[in-house]
């Protein structure tokens, strides 16, 4: 709309009055932020969109290239959205598998096994090698899952609330530190400053004034502080490559680019290339792990579900020969 001429304003109330028909007091709040001033990324985030896509209108809001990053910002949703529906459908089956197995595990555990053990105590017959191994495995599985679950979830918790509580650079340090995450976090902030750094160098502001501007956002803490560390190097007098060296969330490929791109001058465009490259090795990357992800989940229930079935039928046949 923005492209076709249509105001700012005119075209956020447009959209609000199709898709929020009955909520007059948001379209009346927002067209009085509109009035006063107020930057669409400060309205896109009263709308709750997320604070990437307000981050992204942020930067667009500088360089001036609102509609194109609209545009950008919407599509990239749409994928993300995409990727997550893709994900729960390829995770519905075997999270339903796994459910029917503890769930067999535990009636095994409950109401098979005691016969089982008071059938071997009237024949006299101890379970001998790996059938013994079987049968301690399938008393003790249904423990294993509900510890292994509690586990998982107590520690998923802890993290993610020491997580919150670090400062920029400890959660840098942190994500750096986890295998596979670390990788694609590398991508994902390689990617971002790439984009963003090109498009305000496009638009005419030097070196200096981009990490100024990184600065003064407040969506991304992570991004702020890395732009204050690089500003720093550069007030030191080092160069932008020699800045980039000192942030280890960034790709190693950056340094060396930002080195050939200074002496080219075509810093901005090769920045942008590049962040188009990370972006690639990030969707590549995700969809090898979902690829991978459902398979060793099948496995695993496989493996399980013929750990059972010998479980029960191995004692049968070491009682049947004992005769």
């Amino acid at each position: 709309m923005l492209e076709q001429g249509f105001t700012l304003g005119n075209a956020l109330e447009f959209l609000l009055m199709n898709f929020k028909q009955n909520d007059e007091a948001v379209i009346e709040s927002i067209q009085s932020e509109l009035s006063s001033g107020t930057p669409l990324n400060e309205v896109l985030l009263k709308l709750d969109f997320p604070s990437m896509i307000c981050l992204q209108v942020y930067f667009a809001e500088m360089h001036g290239r609102v509609p194109e990053t609209l545009k950008y910002a919407g599509a990239q949703w749409k994928k993300t959205e995409e990727l997550k529906e893709k994900l729960s459908k390829l995770l519905q089956y075997p999270m339903f598998l796994l459910l029917i197995l503890f769930t067999l595990l535990f009636l095994l555990h409950t109401f098979l096994m005691p016969r089982f053990e008071a059938l071997y105590t009237a024949l006299d017959f101890s379970p001998q090698g790996a059938t013994a191994w079987l049968l301690s495995f399938l008393q003790i599985a249904p423990l294993i899952s509900i510890a292994s679950a509690v586990i998982l979830i107590t520690s998923s918790t802890v993290f993610a609330l020491h997580f919150k509580r670090q400062n920029p650079q400890q959660k840098i340090t942190l994500l750096m530190k986890i295998p596979i995450l670390s990788s694609l976090f590398s991508l994902y902030f390689t990617n971002l400053f790439s984009k963003e750094v090109s498009h305000l160098l496009k638009s005419g502001f030097a070196v200096n004034e981009v990490f100024l501007i990184l600065q003064q956002q407040t969506m991304h803490p992570m991004l702020k502080h890395v732009a204050y560390m690089m500003n720093n190097q550069l007030l030191l007098g080092h160069s932008v490559a020699e800045a980039v060296t000192v942030i280890d969330c960034f790709e190693s490929q950056l340094a060396q680019l930002v080195k050939h791109g200074d002496a080219s001058g075509r810093l901005a465009e090769e920045l942008f290339i590049f962040s188009q490259f990370c972006e690639t090795l990030i969707e590549e990357k995700v969809k090898t792990l979902l690829s991978i992800l459902q398979p060793a989940i099948f496995l695993f229930v496989g493996v399980v579900v013929i750990a059972i079935y010998l479980s029960v039928m191995l004692p049968m046949f070491q009682m049947v020969g004992s005769i």
